[in-house]
């Protein structure tokens, strides 16, 4: 007499787990973090740069603002690093 071995893995799980993500929903944390992400994107690629007005502001400005007057600007940087009145 043989035992024949019957396996349960080709039949349908008896016992189903219970899927923890819902597709499609999205919770209240994420959705915030997701849009201050987005936010923040948005200023940091926004141009904000202005030519300088004053040797101070020049100055003051970082190096690739700086530069960035230098070469779009140069008569308003010559102007201000040559030390004369803004008119």
């Amino acid at each position: 007499m043989t035992r024949e071995h019957i396996t349960t893995a080709a039949a349908p799980d008896p016992a189903p787990r219970r899927r923890t993500e819902q597709q499609g929903y999205v919770s209240p944390t994420a959705r915030q973090f997701a849009e201050t992400q987005a936010r923040l994107a948005a200023e940091a690629a926004a141009d904000h740069y202005r030519p300088p007005e004053t040797r101070e502001q020049l100055l003051a400005m970082r190096s690739a603002d700086q530069n960035r007057t230098y070469t779009e600007h140069r008569e308003v940087y010559d102007r201000l690093m040559q030390g004369e009145s803004a008119a």
